[in-house]
């Protein structure tokens, strides 16, 4: 396959049950990159954390979510050789669903932007 760009990292957010995930979502393999795409992901989690307190769980999406094909991660990996693709799955856990209140949009942003600057580093870092 060739190169579809020059991306190395990608976001899918979604809403809602606070998850970081990681490829794949078809398969219960591990893709290549996996190592890497986890302690990315670990320290994306951590930082949502101390920016907001909110616990986020990370992993592949197979495990972490259920099964699932046609996805704009696992595309981004193995077409896009995008080596860090995530889905993420915003505030809350069940509690509001799509509709989170109006007072948690400023909060869930600012732990967001946290780990996404988390992610810009590590990627500088371990491209």
């Amino acid at each position: 396959m060739t190169k579809v760009g020059s991306f190395v990292g990608s976001i899918d957010f979604h809403s809602y049950s606070q998850l970081w995930m990681s490829p794949y979502a078809w398969t219960s393999a591990k893709p290549k990159d996996y190592d890497a795409q986890i302690a990315l992901s670990h320290a994306a989690v951590a930082a949502i954390k101390n920016n907001g307190g909110k616990i986020y769980k990370d992993g592949p999406i197979f495990t972490t979510i259920y099964p699932a094909s046609g996805n704009a991660v696992d595309w981004a990996y193995d077409v896009g050789k995008v080596k860090y693709p995530y889905a993420v799955e915003l505030r809350d856990t069940g509690q509001y669903g799509f509709l989170l209140p109006a007072s948690q949009i400023i909060p869930s942003g600012v732990e967001i932007w946290a780990a996404v600057q988390v992610m810009a580093q590590y990627i500088l870092d371990h491209p």
